[in-house]
């Protein structure tokens, strides 16, 4: 493995703890984690400001759906960053923009969804918070995916 790579999956796992018992990530993180993504897509065969701005723009239209649906809900403007979301899950699913086609990362939003309910869930025992390490799961989640497109020889998910 490369040291992109690595230092990407070493990313990810800091991620993932820092939000398992902190309930926030460091700023750095997903700055570093889109540089590395960046950096390892390769240019020529992907428009990566293309990929980039199609990916953030599902993410903030279902976001803005989010919003409006809860706002609508209570009868009153929610702030999403204050009521339902991290602004560390905000920055996190951002960060990862390049790596995925745009259908990949629709794909990858919801199954790091469901993987962080299950997660929750099945470890409820364990966390004592009541909220949910959203980029902290999806970090681990990527991880994993990461792994599989790496060393596995079916359809790959990322564009690594």
């Amino acid at each position: 493995m490369k040291i992109a790579p690595a230092v990407l999956l070493l990313c990810l796992a800091v991620v993932f703890i820092q939000d398992w018992r902190f309930r926030k990530i460091h700023v750095a993180l997903p700055l570093v984690i889109f540089a590395v993504s960046l950096f390892i897509i390769t240019i020529e065969k992907y428009n990566l400001l293309e990929i980039v701005l199609f990916n953030t723009g599902f993410f903030l239209i279902t976001l803005g759906i989010l919003t409006i649906y809860m706002s609508l809900k209570s009868k009153k403007f929610l702030n999403p960053f204050q009521h339902y979301f991290g602004l560390g899950d905000l920055l996190y699913y951002l960060a990862i923009t390049p790596l995925f086609l745009l259908k990949n990362y629709i794909l990858f939003f919801i199954l790091s969804l469901l993987f962080a309910i299950v997660l929750q869930f099945s470890l409820k025992k364990f966390i004592k918070e009541e909220t949910v390490p959203l980029a902290g799961f999806s970090a681990l989640f990527l991880f994993i995916i990461i792994l599989k497109d790496s060393f596995f020889v079916f359809q790959k998910i990322t564009l690594l």
